[in-house]
């Protein structure tokens, strides 16, 4: 028997900081963008109404006669809680450790928690609705389609709130996303009949604007200062990390110090969108 241990994922590790982040400067739950109508101001005090609203969404689109759904990448499970609270029977699916345990101290026995990867889900049972909110992008395209297909009762339903990478666009800046063109063309591989497809990038957008005045109010003094205290006091053991590390430190800073997580990038590179598809068999 191997003794190596798995490595961990960045983006598990991501959203498990993300958590704790949101815990303790936005009180809330949630790992999702918000949504932010107009007349709601982009402050910190209201990220928890924006993702309120965001959830709200969701649960409104769900068809009439559902009762068991599937919620694959739940998060913390602030959306199962929304869910569980209508009087939805909900089973989360979360590949992270960390996640899955808040879920479980969160819902307790109201809830039953997959601790799987969405490609080597092994259920129990079929549902009449399976949900990826925000956590599509993080599963390869036809995976995810034929294990809702196979997750999904005979003429129930498929709902994704997501972002895509919009057609001619790359992954830099903003990174992450499928291709918006390339899985409306898989989808026609698929079983799938589209009912719902609202596109919400404006409102979900301007949640780009308060992280990034996280990040240069916040983030960018504490690295600054952080980084003169040991360039001043271990200046030989700064310059080798600094080499050692180059390239990481030369993607951190284009990722989050480079001005471009901005909504303005994210309406021209991304399309955020809420779909909902019926299973045709």
């Amino acid at each position: 028997m191997s003794n190596k241990k798995e490595k961990v994922s960045s983006k598990e590790v991501g959203l498990e900081v993300g958590l704790v982040i949101s815990r303790f400067l936005y009180k809330t739950e949630h790992l999702h963008y918000g949504i932010w109508p107009d007349d709601l101001e982009i402050i910190p005090e209201n990220v928890r109404k924006a993702q309120d609203l965001h959830s709200k969404l969701i649960i409104d689109t769900i068809p009439d006669n559902v009762e068991t759904i599937l919620d694959v990448g739940s998060g913390s499970g602030g959306l199962a809680e929304k869910l569980i609270k209508e009087g939805y029977t909900v089973h989360c699916v979360s590949p992270s450790e960390y996640l899955a345990d808040a879920i479980e101290e969160k819902l307790g026995s109201k809830v039953k928690v997959y601790r799987s990867t969405c490609q080597d889900l092994q259920l129990e049972q079929q549902y009449d609705l399976v949900i990826f909110s925000e956590s599509f992008q993080y599963v390869q395209v036809n995976q995810a389609l034929e294990k809702s297909i196979d997750a999904l009762k005979a003429n129930s339903h498929l709902l994704i709130c997501d972002f895509f990478r919009q057609p001619g666009t790359g992954r830099r800046p903003l990174g992450g996303g499928h291709g918006w063109d390339w899985f409306q063309n898989a989808l026609k591989d698929y079983p799938f009949d589209e009912i719902i497809n609202t596109d919400i990038t404006k409102e979900t957008a301007r949640t780009m604007d308060l992280l990034n005045d996280m990040l240069n109010d916040v983030a960018l003094p504490i690295s600054s200062l952080s980084g003169r205290y040991l360039d001043s006091n271990f200046p030989k053991s700064m310059k080798i990390f600094r080499w050692i590390f180059r390239r990481h430190l030369t993607k951190i800073d284009e990722i989050y110090f480079s001005g471009n997580l901005t909504s303005e990038m994210f309406n021209r590179m991304k399309t955020y969108r809420l779909l909902l598809y019926k299973l045709s068999q």
